[in-house]
Parts: structure tokens; sequence; C-alpha cells
């Protein structure tokens, strides 16, 4: 087996979410890869609200009417992916 070799990025060193080792944090988005909306799955990201001028789907509204497609969270209360959608 290969040993894992981490990315040392300045300050911080991380490893690839594929060779994590077990007691390194995670991140709260991390944990949820491709999960943007309600009932994600590999190779579908979720239900997600859709621009009806420019068709593009997004599940988060900003200042200025901005729309944002933002990765789900891990939430620790439910032990799950968290969507705002």
């Amino acid at each position: 087996m290969a040993k894992k070799v981490p990315f040392n990025l300045g300050k911080q060193t991380f490893f690839p979410s594929w060779e994590s080792p077990s007691k390194a944090p995670l991140e709260a988005a991390s944990t949820c890869p491709s999960v943007y909306g309600k009932g994600a799955y590999p190779g579908y990201a979720g239900d997600l609200l859709v621009d009806s001028i420019t068709g593009a789907s997004f599940n988060a509204h900003g200042d200025n009417g901005r729309k944002y497609l933002l990765l789900a969270l891990y939430d620790p209360s439910t032990l799950s992916c968290s969507t705002l959608v």
C-alpha cells in the first residue's frame, strides 16, 4: 500500500479525501462532495432552483438578486449533509 502523502499549501497541509488519515478533521463541506440539493446522489446534484432567465441551477440567494450554487454542509446534529434547498 502506498504511503499517504499530504499536499502542502503554505501554512495548511491537507490530505485528499481519498487519502485522509482516519483521525484528521474534515471540512464541513468536504464531507458532502457533489451534494447541492435534497435527494442528491452520484451523478445528480439534487433538487435545485432554476433561474427563469438563464436556465442556470442555484440554491442560494445573495445581495442584489445574485444567485449561487453552494455545496451542502455536514450537520453534526443530524449526522447528515444539510442543504439550503
